[in-house]
């Protein structure tokens, strides 16, 4: 029994590479602000949904209290989760490749260390940094408790699921590493393809499966499987609960039990993953530094991974007139994960727009309650699921746009590139102008999926008014008239791609900005992330209110804010000030608004690229030998 106490004390507790890099990040300062800012943020978005929720004010009765309260704590679990499956894969991104990079992992194959102690210490080094942010919010979770309305049960549930969701992400993200078609390479397509299986996942639940449930308001077979639908089980048990083994007659002993436990199917299918990927990583991982074996040299072959027989084979290719922007439009996601990433991200959001109009068309959409308890109409419940898809693929673009940004430039300091790059003719105003077109040109299919989502439910509601259906207009109640206006305006796809092709410009540039000033890939990922956090959430609130209660000037404010401004795009008519009264003069303030923030974006983006080049010379040099 002693020697198994001090096996695992060696394991994990007393693990060298999990110590060094666990005292390592925590004495850093850029940490410590990090854990910070989330806190902060945590807390300004618990305070936000209250006020919004009916929590504060004068003369609320308990009842309220704990219906705000279980709304406010259901919002930022979501969040939350959401949050960790798209971030965990930049921390987890290069955990074994790190070492590689650093020359390191040979010296470290050459210790005493075993192969579950450089797995582990790799992995829970990194997923350390992601449980800390989990912590640090427990408390704040813990207050909302006094509002009643969320039972203890669900907090611990809540945090389980996103740990386990962090778990099973950096298991993948090590295994990609330890298969040397991972790390910093794959995790763009890795990130798209969470967030693909999030949204893919959540739609079809959503607009199929609890149309034909198993019981009434009760949970299915895709449930155990995705971490939302996990959460939405325990929070929102009235509408969407799991089934009692009684419901269940004759179904199998299996199934009844995985059908009645989601959560604790969950936390069985995702520990068991990410205990045979690490079980898969231990006896591979050593392979590094012998070479990759037969069939790993196959695989990468048929997937068109690293390189190929030889670039003289190669057919030859045109190159634009600024090859730094030929080679990141070009060249980009070339691995097998990028291209099965970025095309699964495009197919799955333009079906997913198509499967909900043809639902809304066809009366087929769930009921949705609202928080009074009353079913929201069928125009209000496609609208909300046309937000949430449209929010998700935009926070998809953005976390693409800002880490292939941020890695940019850092990468190619790392792997000493960047020094071979400085000795050519290319002066740095080409190379920053180079890398802004080549990124924005890289990710122009994926801004097409919002776009395009948007153009079909226009032409649907364009030819729904010409065929008279009801379905295409919409009635709102004016004072004592009641006025009719169409589901989706004809001009919603254009204003939508006037402001978020600048935007993701912006996004590129900050990220670049970051690059060129950080020594590693991670850091630059971090402050890109949080300050373009930091910005749109500032003109998210700023602007919503405005153009709820300012004429003319506030639509024009929320317009530089690409969440609220697609929300008012959605739906101008109840969410614009005086929209209904004036229509016309309404939807020309929404374009001129869009215009206005496509040129101050589009100033922004040209200011960032001047000072970038300005002080690019003089950065490097700072940086030199450091990477």
């Amino acid at each position: 029994m002693q020697w198994l106490i001090y096996w695992f004390w060696q394991l994990i507790p007393a693990n060298p590479i999990l110590m060094r890099i666990v005292h390592g990040g925590s004495r850093r300062v850029r940490h410590l602000w990090v854990r910070m800012g989330y806190v902060g943020v945590m807390v300004m978005l618990v305070m936000l949904a209250l006020a919004s929720g009916g929590g504060i004010g004068q003369d609320i009765s308990m009842t309220a209290l704990a219906k705000a309260g279980a709304h406010v704590f259901a919002q930022i679990a979501y969040g939350q989760v959401i949050l960790i499956c798209l971030l965990s894969p930049l921390f987890m991104a290069g955990a074994i490749s790190a070492e590689q990079q650093g020359k390191t992992f040979d010296i470290m194959l050459t210790t005493p260390l075993s192969n579950l102690q450089i797995v582990f210490g790799s992995l829970l080094g990194r997923l350390y940094f992601v449980l800390a942010l989990l912590i640090s919010g427990l408390p704040l979770f813990s207050v909302l408790l006094i509002f009643g309305g969320v039972p203890v049960s669900a907090v611990f549930v809540s945090f389980a699921v996103a740990a386990l969701s962090a778990l099973l992400m950096g298991a993948v993200a090590v295994t990609l590493s330890v298969m040397r078609i991972g790390g910093r390479k794959a995790v763009v397509g890795f990130v798209i393809g969470v967030a693909g299986y999030l949204v893919a996942g959540y739609m079809i639940d959503v607009t199929l499966l609890r149309n034909f449930p198993i019981v009434a308001d009760g949970t299915n077979y895709l449930t155990p499987l995705h971490p939302i639908l996990v959460l939405e089980s325990y929070l929102n048990a009235a509408n969407y609960h799991a089934p009692s083994p009684d419901e269940l007659t004759g179904y199998s002993g299996l199934a009844k039990l995985y059908l009645c436990h989601p959560f604790g199917v969950f936390a069985t299918v995702t520990t068991l993953l990410s205990v045979s990927m690490l079980t898969f990583c231990s006896l591979w991982v050593r392979m590094i530094g012998q070479g990759q074996s037969q069939w790993v040299y196959k695989l990468k072959k048929k997937l068109r991974i690293g390189k190929g027989q030889g670039e003289r084979r190669r057919q030859p290719r045109t190159v634009w007139l600024n090859p730094i922007a030929w080679r990141e439009a070009s060249t980009r996601g070339k691995v097998a994960a990028g291209i099965l990433g970025k095309w699964a991200f495009v197919l799955i959001g333009w079906l997913a727009g198509a499967l909900l109009i043809w639902l809304y068309h066809s009366k087929n959409l769930p009921s949705i309650a609202n928080a009074g308890g009353r079913n929201l109409p069928q125009h209000e419940v496609f609208r909300n699921i046309l937000a949430t898809l449209l929010i998700m693929e935009l926070a998809v673009i953005c976390l693409v746009a800002l880490y292939m940004s941020a890695s940019c430039v850092s990468r190619e300091r790392e792997d000493r590139t960047l020094d071979l790059i400085l000795t050519t003719p290319v002066t740095p105003k080409l190379y920053i102008w180079g890398k802004l077109r080549g990124l924005v040109s890289f990710l122009t299919m994926m801004l097409t999926v919002p776009v395009v989502t948007l153009a079909m439910v226009s032409v649907y509601t364009w030819i729904g008014r010409a065929q008279q259906w009801p379905q295409a207009m919409v009635s709102y109640g004016a004072g004592n008239a009641t006025a009719t206006y169409p589901l989706l305006n004809i001009e919603a796809a254009l204003l939508l791609l006037l402001m978020l092709l600048p935007f993701v410009g912006f996004c590129v540039m900050v990220g670049m900005n970051w690059s060129v000033k950080s020594k590693g890939v991670l850091g630059a990922v971090i402050w890109s992330v949080g300050i373009l956090s930091a910005i749109s959430m500032v003109l998210g609130f700023c602007g919503w209110s405005a153009a709820a209660n300012i004429p003319v000037v506030g639509p024009i404010i929320n317009s530089f804010s690409p969440v609220t401004h697609m929300l008012v795009i959605i739906n101008p008519y109840e969410r614009v000030h005086s929209m209904m009264a004036e229509p016309i003069p309404g939807r020309w303030n929404l374009v001129m608004g869009a215009a206005l923030a496509a040129v101050g974006y589009s100033v922004m983006v040209y200011v960032l690229l001047l000072n970038i080049v300005r002080n690019f010379d003089q950065t490097v040099r700072q940086l030199s030998g450091n990477g």
